[in-house]
């Protein structure tokens, strides 16, 4: 899925989410808090903007069918903006919240609405430094191009912590109820046409991802990056990976990052987990129904072939053990999970060198496993254990 490049976001949510609480200050009248707002949304130097006239109630300071208009002709309306306890120092303005409700925003044809959104605890200095926010929160998220259906999501949460050098070093995030048309994103139609063959009318996925950074130890724990869907399953990846200090880190944001830079990251664990949600049944049988076999015969098939066909690996201990682990999988489709613990955390390099080289080695230097049909834990996920054929 994606959304076409000439979307951008306007001025409005670029001021309302660019900047990354900081220390409190005095409360702020409605004027101090418009005259913070008009210079964040004039460092736009193309666009026109409509604040009008707040209002202060028990909610904060309120303004009433905002409107701003970007140097591209984009435009994007928000019904009401709410500032919630704000505090003006200088340029920099904070506050509890942050809400907008109903926005809309066009830009060539391309169209963006969202029924609220919500920055927690939101710092702006109008600076490069100093900015932050704790929390951000969409929901009803509808993106649309012309002739084409429109995506939908139903919520959208990120939460950062951990600060440091204005840099969360802890990261949640959650996208929910993401529902696609498949025939949206397939000009020829096959896709959606297979995809109702084994009948999927729509796609309702979910985003994960949690991970957090240690700038003492240099490790970036990735606790799970996951996409699952509903009738469909749920692939995660999580690792563990070393070297990210805070001068390596410091060298990565660079325009031309240094080379040992690179060289200094390595990978201490890893994992690809994926469990079925009928997804695999679904395809085994349109195969064998295009094949004129019953599911169970296609699946010894493909089976008995599998030495064959991972052969190309080159490392007959692991080819045998992805055999295995793949067969029980295709048997009973429950979950598989591939796993890599080496000896010894490895340069990303390394990998990427001997991936060219040596391709073959892959699999004894990341102490690779295979792993199917394990008993799920209260996560969802697979325990770690041997292969149960």
């Amino acid at each position: 899925m994606t959304i076409s490049s000439r979307w951008s976001l306007t001025v409005a949510v670029v001021a309302l989410t660019a900047g990354l609480a900081g220390p409190a200050f005095s409360a702020a009248t409605p004027e101090q808090v418009t005259a913070a707002l008009t210079k964040l949304l004039a460092t736009d130097k193309g666009a026109t903007f409509t604040l009008g006239t707040p209002t202060q109630s028990s909610e904060g300071v309120v303004y009433n069918n905002v409107s701003i208009k970007s140097g591209d002709g984009g435009e994007t309306k928000i019904d009401v903006l709410t500032v919630a306890n704000p505090s003006v120092e200088g340029d920099t303005l904070s506050a509890d919240s942050i809400v907008a409700e109903n926005i809309t925003g066009s830009n060539k044809g391309d169209n963006l609405s969202v029924s609220s959104l919500e920055l927690t605890a939101p710092v702006f200095t109008g600076k490069e430094t100093g900015n932050r926010v704790d929390a951000v929160s969409a929901e009803g998220i509808s993106l649309s191009q012309p002739g084409k259906a429109p995506v939908v999501v139903d919520s959208a949460d990120f939460d950062l912590s951990d600060y440091a050098n204005d840099v969360p070093h802890a990261i949640d995030v959650s996208v929910e109820g993401i529902a696609i048309d498949p025939a949206a994103v397939d000009e020829s139609g096959q896709f959606a046409a297979q995809l109702k063959t084994m009948g999927y009318d729509k796609l309702t996925l979910g985003f994960y991802g949690s991970g957090s950074l240690d700038e003492a130890t240099g490790d970036l724990m990735v606790n799970e990056i996951t996409i699952a869907g509903t009738d469909l399953g749920t692939v995660t990846l999580t690792g563990t990976f070393g070297g990210l200090t805070a001068d390596v880190v410091k060298g990565l944001k660079q325009p031309n990052p240094p080379q040992d830079a690179f060289g200094k990251i390595t990978l201490k664990q890893a994992s690809v987990y994926y469990g079925d949600a009928s997804l695999a049944g679904r395809i085994i049988a349109q195969q064998a129904k295009q094949m004129g076999q019953e599911p169970a015969a296609f699946v010894g098939q493909i089976t008995g072939a599998l030495p064959l066909l991972l052969s190309v690996i080159g490392n007959q201990p692991f080819q045998d053990k992805l055999a295995q682990g793949v067969t029980t999988f295709l048997k009973d489709p429950k979950n598989l999970t591939i796993t890599a613990k080496p000896s010894t955390p490895i340069a990303l390099m390394e990998l990427f060198s001997t991936s060219q080289a040596a391709p073959q080695t892959l699999p004894d230097l990341l102490k690779a496993d295979v792993i199917a049909n394990q008993p799920e834990t209260e996560g969802g996920e697979a325990g770690e254990g041997t292969d149960t054929n």
